[in-house]
């Protein structure tokens, strides 16, 4: 989450709880499955792992599996079989949104089916107070189809250097000892990887990194300010959210800064924290430093996850194409006030949004340097104009912003979570034998990426979504919103 908005959140935890209210939202609406194999016949598949468009296929669903995928012509759907005429419409695998703030329980019957209902078949949660049981049960009513969402990578609690923590979502971390510990019970509880956050100690962050190792166990998250990017990423880091610290690796007072910010340790407020590892180091950012920091990035093959979407709105200064944005029906009440009052207080204030375009800079030359790239928002209640599920479209549009093609947009958010994942074999591209996470779209997402909007139906472990239901789910996902109260 946003450094420069965490004060925003601090002052959420002290004085509210977020409760629903006792009028229950909309039910779900059930996906429909086929009696036999479903057939999607005359559509252009998507390659998303080398971007070619492969015309006239029709892919064959059996149970939650692609059973196979051929020529349109001779291939006859035997009857009883489920027929979608996929003729003019392009085929992409599901979605990945792989920073998102959801689970929790009083987001999920509103954030889970707008995941849904934008094709986004995946999420990374990266730090919940949620218990790790909890979370697990949630995964099987998933799979079991008795709830209806995304599958779920989850941290469980963040990692973080205040003596206290900060929010229930986090955890102390102040001696070596105390991250090991943590690590080892993260593993037991069956987290998904470990989240690190900006101020861990640099032989806390080590310590961490070390058990991690050890326990076979991913981590990822901030780059703490104690902590050099490229002694993060030779020490295993898999992935780096925000482009946190990789100014501050490229400015030629990267030394000064980060001797400033250890001397000040956890006494150093977010503001300050924003002001020197932004505006400072972006205003000595050196091009020749970033291109031995973004190769060394790539040859370690360090994920960034830079979430744009988070940063745009206040990089327009919370104009009314922000605060007047029609998807705030998806928004609990309380926070489209809160979100409201940050706008007001801190239009085009912070560091995040003032050297927007310095990171998209950034984000464009770690492309060509070979450094991969995953799509996340950022998304969460408490992140000023961010929705589940919307953002991620927002993301891959401000990615092309960037300079990726839409093709290389698009593959951040399905074959580069899968492979990040480590579930290629399941995800991540159209091909006999891997699950069927699917979204069809009115519109080749190759010619411009804002096609992945025009979704015309999901098919979601096999089982078919179309425009109707998934217009149901988001309904369902505005009441739900509208239901949650503070108390």
């Amino acid at each position: 989450m946003r450094a420069s908005l965490c004060l925003l959140l601090v002052t959420l935890g002290r004085l509210c709880a977020v409760a629903t209210a006792q009028e229950q939202p909309a039910a779900l609406p059930s996906p429909r499955t086929a009696s036999g194999a479903t057939y999607i016949t005359h559509v252009t598949v998507i390659d998303t792992n080398d971007g070619k468009k492969i015309q006239d296929r029709t892919v064959i669903i059996s149970g939650d599996r692609i059973s196979d995928v051929t020529d349109s012509k001779g291939t006859r759907p035997p009857a009883g079989a489920k027929r979608v005429d996929g003729r003019g419409k392009y085929l992409i695998p599901g979605l990945w949104d792989m920073h998102v703030h959801a689970v929790s329980a009083e987001r999920l019957d509103s954030m889970l089916p707008m995941f849904v209902a934008n094709g986004v078949l995946g999420i990374r949660d990266m730090g919940t107070s949620m218990p790790l049981a909890e979370i697990d049960q949630l995964r099987k009513d998933i799979a079991s189809g008795s709830r209806l969402g995304p599958k779920v990578v989850a941290a469980g609690p963040i990692l973080d250097g205040h003596p206290k923590p900060m929010r229930p979502n986090f955890l102390a971390i102040t001696t070596p000892e105390e991250g090991q510990d943590a690590v080892r019970r993260l593993k037991v509880g069956g987290a998904d990887f470990v989240k690190v956050y900006s101020w861990l100690s640099r032989d806390s962050f080590l310590a961490v990194a070390e058990e991690a190792t050890k326990q076979n166990l991913p981590f990822a998250g901030h780059v703490p300010f104690s902590v050099p990017a490229l002694e993060a990423s030779s020490a295993g880091q898999k992935s780096m959210e925000h482009l946190y610290g990789l100014a501050l690796a490229c400015s030629t007072r990267e030394d000064e800064i980060r001797n400033e910010l250890v001397k000040g340790g956890a006494d150093v407020s977010f503001s300050l924290l924003d002001h020197l590892e932004i505006e400072e180091a972006g205003a000595s950012y050196s091009e020749e430093k970033a291109a031995r920091v973004f190769a060394r990035l790539a040859k370690n093959r360090t994920w960034q996850v830079p979430t744009f979407a988070a940063d745009l709105p206040d990089s327009r200064s919370f104009d009314l194409r922000v605060t007047d944005d029609n998807r705030l029906r998806f928004i609990p009440p309380f926070f489209q006030e809160q979100w409201s009052k940050r706008a007001t207080s801190g239009a085009g204030l912070s560091p995040w949004g003032k050297f927007f375009e310095r990171r998209l800079h950034m984000l464009h030359a770690m492309h060509r340097a070979g450094v991969p790239v995953l799509a996340g928002t950022d998304s969460a209640w408490y992140q000023p104009y961010t929705y589940a599920g919307f953002s991620l479209h927002d993301e891959l549009a401000l990615l092309v912003q960037a300079g990726l093609t839409p093709m290389e947009s698009l593959q951040t958010a399905t074959i580069g979570p899968a492979r990040f994942l480590g579930l290629e074999n399941d995800l991540g591209t159209i091909e006999r034998g891997k699950l069927a996470d699917l979204v069809l779209l009115e519109a080749d997402p190759g010619k411009d990426i804002h096609n992945t909007t025009k979704i015309s139906e999901v098919f979601l472990a096999g089982r078919e979504i179309d425009r109707a239901a998934l217009d149901e789910m988001l309904r369902a996902a505005e009441a739900a919103a509208r239901s949650a109260r503070v108390k």
